[in-house]
């Protein structure tokens, strides 16, 4: 096999030229038709009694296709092995031909750039550090307890305000006549809650039961209804009742709901808490890690293999199409195309080969010892430890998983013992959300 690259001189893409002898083909031609004549079935002759030269003029050249399909794409990578050359992606074949007994064929493809690592110590970091407070704990029983509130109607004289629910007729009408849609009865709307059009909520804010009046509002112009966009019109309202919140007693039966046995106010507590520990102590490591990575990326020069933006643009459309098909989105109405991830997908490439750099230089590799420890820590919050344990057991794919997990974190560790790193503290809800 003769081979020949051409390397630019800049930028990733190389071209290679190879030359091989088609003998090697025609030989895995017969052998492969050889054993098609042992099992193909044709009219007129017995199974493994088809003679050969009607095997090779119904199959020989499908088959001599697939062939050189597979010594072409084989003698590729021996090409590339025997001259040192690490693909990035998948190569692009051209000028494939046979002439005077051989296969002749070029590829282009990118190879890995070569990464250069900045010292650690000339890294700037903030990292973030929070506590959680008996406040906090306070705002989540509270949310716990909103999650199960009910609506009880007010007094006569209550005014509606935002926060309440309002039971309400409503009948629109665009220069004094009802449009379509504009109707309901019996609704019922938490006011603030943003779910009408800009206005219509606001309208309502100070009415009583049994109230009537007429409101005027806009239609946002980007409504989807041609009709309405930008239109201003009117609604008649009328309230039947006005409805405050009403959450339920830290109680016996309230705790149980959360399948906490003890059933008590304190045992509520102390699991909320923990909850809340260990997710604040997963949000406070993934910040930190980002913040690492971040600062490492932004030191570090290098082109990066426009085939592997490519693949992993598209794979992170793919995922979101995926999202949106579970909220019953079809993809033909969603218009997402690749290019919207290149950003993304051009930082994902950067910091991943850096990773794989960083790993390299240093030997940075996941233990058993701190894999079976993650596995238990992440086991422990579940009823059946024991279960998730085996699951795992019986999971490779998870366990890569973890082991990059653990990696990343084995490298963020080394980076901030050596870099410029400032702490600054935040709150859970700064950290984690609100929507914790």
């Amino acid at each position: 096999m003769q081979v020949t690259v051409e390397k630019p001189e800049t930028g990733l893409e190389h071209k290679i030229n190879v030359t091989l002898p088609a003998g090697d083909l025609d030989s895995k031609v017969e052998q492969r038709l050889a054993q098609m004549r042992r099992t193909v079935k044709m009219d007129g002759f017995r199974p493994g009694k088809v003679p050969m030269s009607v095997v090779k003029k119904r199959y020989g050249g499908q088959v001599r296709q697939e062939m050189m399909g597979e010594t072409v794409q084989q003698s590729f990578y021996d090409a590339v092995a025997k001259e040192s050359l690490n693909i990035a992606g998948y190569p692009q074949f051209q000028e494939l031909d046979e002439k005077d007994g051989n296969i002749i064929y070029s590829a282009t493809f990118e190879v890995f750039p070569e990464l250069e690592l900045p010292k650690f110590s000339s890294l700037k970091i903030e990292t973030v550090t929070a506590e959680i407070t008996d406040k906090d704990v306070e705002k989540m029983v509270t949310r716990l307890r909103e999650q199960k509130m009910a609506w009880k109607p007010a007094n006569g004289n209550k005014k509606a305000k935002e926060g309440d629910q309002v039971i309400i007729d409503f009948v629109g009408k665009k220069d004094g006549k009802e449009f379509e849609g504009g109707k309901a009865e019996e609704v019922p709307l938490e006011l603030g809650s943003g779910r009408m059009i800009p206005g219509f909520e606001d309208g309502i804010v100070g009415m009583k039961k049994n109230e009537e009046k007429t409101i005027e509002v806009t239609f946002p112009e980007d409504y989807q209804s041609d009709e309405l966009k930008g239109q201003t019109v009117t609604f008649d309202i009328t309230v039947h009742s006005v409805q405050t919140k009403v959450l339920p007693e830290i109680n016996e039966e309230f705790v149980k709901e959360f399948g906490i046995e003890e059933g008590t106010e304190e045992a509520l507590v102390k699991e909320i808490r923990s909850n809340m520990e260990k997710e604040l102590k997963r949000s406070v490591e993934n910040k930190n890690r980002t913040a690492v990575l971040d600062a490492l990326a932004e030191k570090v020069e290098a082109e990066l293999p426009q085939a592997m933006i490519d693949q992993e643009a598209n794979a992170l459309m793919e995922r979101q199409l995926e999202q949106f098909q579970q909220q019953g989105l079809k993809a033909e109405d969603i218009g997402l195309t690749a290019d919207a991830f290149k950003p993304e997908a051009e930082k994902r490439v950067k910091i991943g080969l850096i990773l794989g750099e960083v790993i390299k230089e240093y030997k940075i590799e996941a233990t058993d010892e701190a894999r079976q420890a993650f596995i238990q820590d992440q086991a422990s919050s579940y009823e059946d430890p024991q279960e998730v344990i085996e699951w795992y057991a019986k999971n490779p794919q998870a366990q890569k998983e973890i082991d990059a997990i653990l990696v990343e974190r084995e490298i963020t560790n080394k980076i901030l013992s050596e870099a410029k790193a400032k702490e600054v503290s935040k709150s859970f809800e700064e950290i984690v959300g609100p929507a914790a």
